[in-house]
């Protein structure tokens, strides 16, 4: 069964414009991510896809920590660990992947979207909620 493009939902959004057009850009580069590897065997090509996805991971990881930092979000720490353990499984995944010369793209995608829907609707809400609160609060 050929897996669908995750479409954008308003559900994924958190209310903080930069971190949801984020958001939204690392939900394209993913579905491209998928159909580009399932497209082709390059084993170069498709290592350089996943390295573009992981680098703008971790620009969009520093930058929702550098907003978590500002607004003293108590959270910041356990976020950041959340990220770091990401990153860590996508190198691992991408290094199996080129070391076996694997066609099974299918773990990469998987990890990266369950990821995505998770932590959105989890973690990232909550930062959110307390930037709502905060701002309430200040006023």
């Amino acid at each position: 069964m050929k897996r669908q493009p995750i479409e954008w939902k308003r559900d994924y959004e958190v209310g903080i414009e930069d971190i949801d057009l984020q958001h939204q850009f690392f939900l394209n580069l993913l579905n491209r991510l998928f159909n580009e590897l399932a497209a082709t065997n390059d084993m170069k090509y498709r290592n350089t896809l996943i390295t573009e996805l992981s680098y703008y991971a971790q620009f969009h990881f520093i930058s929702e920590e550098n907003m978590m930092y500002r607004a003293g979000y108590p959270g910041l720490e356990e976020h950041h660990q959340l990220h770091c353990e990401l990153i860590d499984k996508l190198s691992n995944q991408q290094f199996y992947l080129f070391l076996s010369q694997s066609s099974n793209i299918e773990s990469i995608v998987d990890l990266l979207s369950d990821w995505f829907l998770h932590h959105t609707l989890n973690a990232d809400k909550l930062f959110a909620k307390y930037l709502k609160n905060e701002s309430k609060n200040t006023c």
